[in-house]
């Protein structure tokens, strides 16, 4: 399959190696770097080389592009690529509104939804630590099913992506930033790994606490899939351990945060339904006042 992939951060250095046997891969970046190979180790171990490139007009024989951007990039990215896309986009990007952002963009059918729970250590141009594995689910937007998802399903799988199809991938994207919303901003503000989280009491207690808040509010706009939220908030730090989150790593090197897409977002959510948005608001501007420190 011909794949493009939008963004050369951790997931789509892994991407890019990781389909690129069997497959016509194109990494697309917005600066000029050098990618000679990519070097994948941790639990997938390969060094491979694929194509990159800063020129968008490269995505137009694509049969599928993979966004794989900061969700405050989405925006940007869709006003450059747009013009060269006629197949499917995937978003398997953190927050809410990505997928929203790409319609504006491409057909409604041609947008795919996706989360992903696998983890990634970005070390520099082409070289990427896989920290964990978990599973990625992708589904029609907001929702639905779609045969070409079987083809993309299985050419994800042979990277070894453990995907899974779903006709409610809106419902599993809320369930993803309701997860997020507890661990990210808690282990950014601490400096913790995930699983410390559960360690200690009073951090347990409180993403519990944001964690419930927001599956409350979601349960307004989604049927969420699955058992109760905040217990898989719970497993998915236990599973994830070791894991540093991406928001704790964007802390750590004074990068912008995606904070507004996952906790933000929730909280206008929360607001327009007259919902108390308490324990968000405080994670919310806690990493916001970080954030300022050095932005």
């Amino acid at each position: 399959m011909k794949i493009g992939i939008v963004g050369p951060g951790a997931l789509g250095t892994f991407l890019a190696g990781s389909l690129s046997e069997g497959n016509d891969i194109l990494l697309l970046g917005k600066r000029e770097r050098t990618i000679d190979d990519i070097e994948i180790s941790g639990k997938t171990e390969l060094k491979t080389t694929v194509r990159y490139t800063v020129e968008p007009s490269e995505l137009r024989d694509r049969e599928l592009t993979i966004l794989c951007t900061k969700s405050y990039d989405t925006r940007q990215a869709m006003e450059v690529i747009a013009p060269y896309i006629d197949a499917y986009v995937l978003s398997l990007q953190n927050g809410l509104k990505n997928e929203e952002i790409i319609l504006d963009s491409i057909p409604d059918d041609k947008v795919i939804g996706g989360i992903t729970s696998h983890g990634f250590l970005y070390v520099g141009s082409g070289k990427v630590i896989h920290t964990g594995k978990g599973k990625t689910v992708i589904g029609v937007y907001p929702e639905g099913m779609d045969d070409d998802l079987k083809k993309i399903r299985d050419v994800l799988n042979f990277a070894g992506l453990n995907v899974e199809l779903t006709d409610n991938i809106k419902g599993h994207i809320w369930k993803k930033v309701i997860v997020n919303s507890g661990i990210n901003p808690i282990t950014a503000l601490t400096g913790l790994k995930n699983g410390e989280i559960l360690k200690r009491k009073y951090l347990k207690n409180l993403l519990e606490q944001v964690c419930s808040e927001s599956a409350a509010i979601a349960r307004t706009e989604v049927t969420l899939p699955g058992g109760d939220p905040v217990k898989e908030a719970e497993q998915v730090a236990e599973s994830t351990a070791d894991n540093r989150s991406s928001m704790l790593q964007d802390i750590e090197h004074e990068r912008k945060t995606e904070i507004d897409c996952i906790n933000g977002a929730v909280i206008e959510v929360g607001k327009n339904k007259g919902l108390d948005t308490h324990y968000n608001t405080i994670l919310y501007e806690l990493v916001k006042a970080r954030e300022y420190s050095y932005l």
